[in-house]
């Protein structure tokens, strides 16, 4: 098994990757924004708790932080704070880039 490796320039690809697989497939009129919202929520980084930790640690999460504060939860642990924080984090990135491509267009 190899190393995870994250950093903020992954995050980003990773953001944009989503974005834009998302944006290939959906239908005309469908909610950008809820497909966004499921992907983040299944991916790989947010699920398993070493990989968001990592994410916590190597990445750059005031964007997701920010959007957690606003939630008001609360945790029982490190481990969902930082899968909370990490979710956060990439669905900012994600949100991030989908307003760079609205704002070219």
């Amino acid at each position: 098994m190899s190393e995870f490796v994250i950093n903020d320039y992954i995050l980003n690809q990773e953001a944009r990757e989503i974005v834009d697989e998302i944006l290939s497939q959906a239908d005309e009129g469908q909610d950008i924004e809820g497909l966004i919202w499921q992907a983040v929520d299944g991916h790989e980084w947010v699920i398993y708790t070493y990989k968001a930790l990592k994410l916590c640690a190597e990445c750059n999460t005031t964007d997701g932080e920010s959007m957690l504060d606003g939630t008001g939860q609360t945790f029982s642990d490190i481990g969902e704070h930082a899968v909370a924080v990490a979710y956060w984090t990439l669905y900012a990135a994600c949100y991030n880039y989908l307003n760079e491509l609205q704002e070219a267009a």
